[in-house]
This record gives structure tokens, sequence and C-alpha cells, in this order.
């Protein structure tokens, strides 16, 4: 027989239970998805015109979240607002970084 602690706890157990895929974690970074988030951060800064996520919400850049390399190189070839050069490597680490956001809203 269970008392109404028992019953009241064993009832959150399972309403827990059902809630966990909703409090999933977003898989772990690979090393080029986090090589893509220094470059975006840190190297480069592309944080400060997309923002933390890369969408676009800090009212400068909008939001890149999984374009592509041809598309980023475009733009940094075109727009002159974005004054920097990015090579080869980190290009392909900020798109894997990009693409992880936009699978892991």
């Amino acid at each position: 027989m269970m008392n109404s602690t028992t019953k009241i706890a064993t009832a959150l157990t399972g309403l827990f239970a059902l809630a966990m895929p909703a409090f999933a974690q977003a898989p772990a970074l690979t090393d080029l998805e986090a090589a893509g988030k220094l470059v975006f951060e840190e190297e480069i800064g592309c944080i400060e015109c997309h923002g933390a996520l890369a969408k676009g919400d800090v009212g400068v850049g909008p939001n890149i979240q999984g374009k592509s390399a041809d598309e980023i190189r475009g733009q940094i070839e075109s727009n002159e607002l974005m004054m920097f050069d990015a090579t080869d490597e980190q290009l392909a680490a900020v798109v894997a970084y990009l693409a992880y956001l936009k699978a892991n809203p």
C-alpha cells in the first residue's frame, strides 16, 4: 500500500520520464565543429554581428545558420562591412558549426 508521498513521487517520476526527451542535450561538437565555434566566436568574431546562435538576432548581420561555404565566401568578398579574410580551413570549420547550430536549435 502506497502512502500519498510515495504516490506523488511515483507520479512525478513518470512525468519527468515523459519530459526528458524535451530536455535532451544537443550532441557534442565534433572537432571540426568545435574549431568552427572558436573561429565564429573568437578568431573572426562572427558572433558580434550574427549573434550567439548565428540567427542574426543582434540586428546587424542576418541568420546564417546552415549557410554554405560559397554563400559565406560570397558575402565576405562582396560586403565591405566584413573586413577580414577567412582561410579555407576556417571557412570549412565555420560551415560545420553553422550546420550544427541549424540541426540543434
